[in-house]
């Protein structure tokens, strides 16, 4: 899971946080990325440069025997150059902390609970607060924003992915130089999206058309493992785990308005349920499934943004639009 890079002003060549390739199934677009990762995989385990950067359930130590603030720690799996090869007799069988088909395989947001338009929600564990938004639109932009407080600290943030290979942020934040800006920034809104949708298809069990009146929901599974991903960071929620919640229309024929609650088995950092340990978290919110625009709306102020193309400041732009017209095609 470790990033790639050239030092702070290296660049990524690889695939963009994109929410429309599994598990988010329309094929994304493989582009270069505006790179602001520093090498090393820091974000892989959530071990970020300081307090004020670091993603909720982090820890450099080991975990405390107590209830841990925020989501679980990032599992560190395996690299598939490491793995056996597929004619190797000695090849262990399926990996369970892997997306896949197979009743044995992790349980990963797909199809068509993933198709929104736009998502917000709060998620709240012990001693952690926080909310998230996603717009998406058709050409795989993104619209993001986050504000989490976790100890006592809070940090707070907005991203735009346009185009090909722009990207624009603001935050209040102070990053250390070669900091994974990027992937600090939209990893958390990503995984607690696909989180959401996940547990809404395995409570459903039904496209988002048949929730037409409130209704109780429920989900478990005492083998499988709960698997979010962003591109250089992953999130497993261990077996035995329980939801339960309701779900309702929302404010338009569109949308989908959720309250869950999930109780987990933690991991350690090898992706193992830590026994006899149960966590819980909750998820609030509402997604829209209205068709997604064709792109971010030209409109889009990006007063006190800095916007970039790959390691490149652009310089001020007034709008997305202004943007768009000076990344060029």
């Amino acid at each position: 899971m470790a990033a790639s890079g050239a030092g702070a002003a290296g660049r990524i060549g690889g695939v963009r946080p994109c929410l429309s390739t599994p598990p988010f199934v329309r094929l994304c677009r493989v582009a270069l990325v505006a790179a602001l990762l520093a090498p090393g995989g820091a974000l892989g385990q959530f071990n970020l440069p300081q307090p004020s950067t670091e993603l909720p359930g982090s820890s450099r130590a080991a975990p405390a025997p107590s209830p841990r603030p925020g989501p679980p720690a990032a599992a560190t799996l395996p690299r598939p150059s490491i793995l056996p090869a597929p004619g190797d007799t000695t090849l262990p069988g399926i990996d369970p902390r892997q997306c896949g088909s197979t009743p044995h395989s992790a349980l990963c947001a797909r199809g068509r609970w993933t198709l929104f338009s736009t998502i917000d929600v709060k998620l709240s564990a012990p001693d952690f607060r926080a909310s998230y938004a996603l717009d998406v639109a058709q050409n795989d932009e993104v619209h993001a924003t986050y504000r989490e407080t976790a100890r006592g600290k809070t940090r707070s943030g907005e991203i735009l992915l346009i185009g090909l290979d722009g990207v624009a942020f603001r935050t209040q934040e102070q990053f250390p130089a070669g900091a994974p800006v990027l992937d600090i920034m939209i990893s958390m809104p990503i995984m607690a999206a696909q989180l959401a949708a996940l547990l809404l298809d395995e409570g459903v069990i039904g496209p988002p058309a048949d929730v037409t009146a409130p209704r109780a929901v429920k989900a478990a599974s005492d083998t499988r493992y709960i698997r979010t991903a962003a591109p250089n960071a992953v999130i497993l929620y261990g077996p035995p785990w329980r939801m339960t919640g309701s779900v309702r229309p929302g404010a338009t024929r569109d949308d989908v308005a959720f309250a869950l609650k999930l109780a987990y088995r933690p991991v350690d950092s090898k992706g193992t349920p830590v026994a006899g340990r149960t966590d819980t978290l909750t998820l609030e919110g509402r997604a829209s499934f209205a068709p997604r625009p064709a792109s971010l709306p030209d409109s889009f102020e990006l007063a006190e943004f800095t916007v970039l193309r790959d390691d490149q400041p652009l310089g001020a732009q007034r709008t997305v639009g202004d943007a768009r017209r000076a990344l060029g095609p």
